[in-house]
């Protein structure tokens, strides 16, 4: 079977100039790029309707959070100006404008390219206009210039050749919104006589049936990786070339060279001559350039006016362009008429650390091209491959966590929670470590980011769990009585069958009372719709399992949800813990907490306890449970019963008075 999730393209390419220089704005639009490539591959490769939805919800679920950031942000700088009104207004419509595509009742076809074209021209505007202007005109304010004096500036620095590159990025996104998405099916259709041929291979045919199958091996062949306008290889083609050359021993570091061409307004001569004439300029050139080939080189027609050149020897990347721009700016004649063609490429050197696969070394070349017909249409650009190297490294990583839990590297440290005035232990919060047979003993931040917004990320919520369950069983086995908090991503928690899986694992564990897991939501931003969530959580409640919202007053944690969610606990971040012993404003965060804890009969635990005098202020100001270093490190599940029987609260926290 081919892998669908190996996409050689992206309906949104990322590019510098979508910056906007605010790094948090910045990364989450990255996510939403990311989104909606994915989006895109799912509908082109015809995976379920289930899948398509789920992937939107996602998308919107992520734009809600995106949004509330980016309003915190503008706020915060920019206070009640109307053009942060016009902002949140503007984020509104987006939700608006999807739902009518969704209850759409044109055809699918029509509605699928209609959405794509809004998300892909709507994203592209909302990033380089609209956050743009936003950003500047808050810079401006940072560096004290008046607000109507920095609209002026602002307005004069998006005007002019700015406001055409805007407008000229939103014409090429529109149109690569289409032409991608029929790319994509391409190639999936083409993997898929791909697929045939290689079952038809490994068929045993009968004798009777011998030439018939021959040529239709060869039939399929062609299919599969010729381009049967030009009779070069199809990008399929060029895909195994790669793999070839990479699987050559000893090849020296950025030795080969991968060239992505495209021709320059090859649509001016479709519409001037017509398709028959423009398709015979392509099967002309085609053949130009496979004469002055380098030796050993390969070419490749990937689709429309697009090419591949692969160049053994990447030092005569320079001179091979050279060649074939003086081939292309030779006249052809066409209907009478004579007409010179240019280029525009983008080169991708490899082997480097950041290009593992063909499919890999074809995005960066396809990234360098796209940089180029930006900044210097007409010429070559060389792939920067620092991003695609770290997307390399987070790939290496995922594997690694992959093997780590297949082959049971991972394990649970727990960290009491007591009542910090009668030293009552109200239970434990179970930390995931990595025993990593290189690397050695290592701590969530060392591998969680990799996890966010990947489906590994739920294997390993799964895991935690189950290991929570279980070790309560041996606790309960030894007279050790301990209920404990589990870590839960707002992702996880949503996902599809959540309740029935979390069901199945408490029928494992009978004899382990359901109410001693309590399942701590982190990334609450991500929860999306508060109502789904909350139904969600009821649901787990009818099972027994208690819930809180950890890192409570950080993020998106608000009044909502305390009066939409059903949890039982708020959990104080320990930001807010360990700075308030000299920072009044998180003195005045912590007295807030406590009294919305009240407000809505919540539960609270502070985290971060890290110091007596910690215990003793948070006493003071009447939230007596707690867990931090002042009480305990996170240990191993075995030394949790002698701590237990050694463990004493503090007298002057037995002796606390709340003021």
């Amino acid at each position: 079977m081919f892998d669908a999730d190996s996409t050689a393209f992206e309906i949104f390419p990322w590019n510098r100039n979508f910056e906007t220089g605010i790094e948090k704005i910045d990364d989450q639009h990255k996510v939403l790029v990311e989104i909606l490539n994915r989006l895109a591959w799912h509908f082109a490769s015809s995976a379920s309707e289930l899948d398509f939805g789920h992937i939107l919800d996602e998308l919107l679920s992520y734009a809600a959070y995106h949004f509330k950031t980016e309003e915190d942000i503008w706020k915060s700088v920019l206070g009640q100006e109307e053009m942060v009104k016009n902002h949140h207004d503007g984020h509104q419509l987006f939700f608006v404008q999807i739902q009518m595509y969704r209850s759409s009742n044109e055809p699918e076809e029509k509605v699928m390219g209609g959405l794509f074209d809004y998300l892909t021209r709507w994203l592209a505007f909302h990033i380089l206009e609209s956050d743009r202007r936003m950003a500047l005109t808050a810079k401006a304010l940072e560096r004290g210039v008046p607000m109507s004096e920095a609209k002026r500036e602002v307005d004069g620095q998006l005007s002019g050749s700015v406001s055409v590159m805007v407008s000229a990025f939103l014409e090429i996104y529109g149109k690569l919104s289409a032409s991608t998405i029929q790319l994509m099916r391409e190639k999936m259709a083409r993997l898929r006589a791909e697929n045939e041929l290689a079952g038809l291979q490994r068929e045993k045919i009968d004798a009777a049936l011998e030439r018939q199958a021959s040529d239709h091996e060869r039939q399929l062949q062609f299919l599969a990786y010729s381009d049967p306008l030009t009779g070069l290889m199809n990008r399929n083609g060029i895909v195994r070339e790669i793999r070839s050359v990479m699987q050559q021993s000893h090849l020296e570091a950025e030795s080969v060279a991968l060239v992505s061409i495209d021709l320059d307004n090859f649509g001016k001569v479709n519409a001037r001559f017509g398709e028959e004439y423009a398709d015979r300029l392509l099967g002309l050139l085609a053949k130009r350039w496979s004469d002055v080939l380098a030796q050993g080189g390969q070419l490749a027609r990937i689709s429309g006016d697009e090419f591949v050149v692969l160049l053994l020897d990447s030092r005569k990347v320079e001179a091979q362009l050279h060649t074939m721009r003086l081939t292309a700016e030779q006249p052809f004649v066409l209907s009478g008429d004579s007409v010179s063609m240019g280029f525009t490429a983008g080169v991708a050197l490899f082997p480097h650390d950041g290009a593992c696969d063909a499919d890999t070394v074809l995005r960066q070349a396809d990234h360098a091209l796209f940089r180029a017909k930006q900044e210097q249409k007409g010429g070559w650009l060389f792939v920067d491959a620092s991003e695609q190297r770290q997307s390399a490294e987070r790939q290496l990583l995922l594997a690694d966590i992959r093997t780590g839990l297949a082959d049971n590297q991972f394990w649970l440290a727990y960290q009491p929670k007591v009542n910090m005035r009668s030293g009552e232990i109200i239970g434990v919060e179970a930390l995931i470590r990595w025993d990593h047979p290189v690397e050695g003993m290592l701590s969530p931040i060392h591998f969680l980011p990799a996890l966010e917004h990947h489906p590994l990320n739920i294997e390993i919520g799964e895991w935690v769990i189950e290991e929570a369950f279980r070790q309560m069983a041996v606790w309960d086995s030894e007279g050790l009585h301990l209920d404990v908090g589990v870590n839960i991503a707002a992702m996880h928690l949503q996902q599809p069958g959540f309740v029935e899986k979390l069901e199945e694992i408490l029928a494992r564990y009978p004899h382990v009372a359901p109410q001693r897991l309590d399942l701590e939501i982190l990334e609450t931003a991500g929860l999306g719709e508060l109502d789904k969530a909350s139904s969600i959580i009821c649901s787990c409640e009818g099972l027994g399992v208690t819930f809180s919202l950890d890192d409570f007053g950080t993020g998106y944690s608000s009044l909502s949800y305390l009066k939409q969610l059903p949890v039982k606990t708020l959990k104080i971040d320990q930001g807010f813990v360990r700075g308030a012993l000299s920072n009044e404003d998180d003195i005045s965060i912590l007295k807030g907490i406590i009294g919305l804890s009240h407000a809505f009969d919540r539960k609270l635990v502070a985290e971060g306890v890290e110091t007596r005098e910690h215990g003793e202020l948070l006493i003071s100001l009447g939230c007596y449970y707690a867990q931090g270093y002042a009480i305990s490190r996170p240990m191993e599940p075995e030394k949790m019963g002698a701590w237990k029987d050694e463990w004493k609260t503090y007298p002057e926290w037995s002796s606390g008075e709340k003021i």
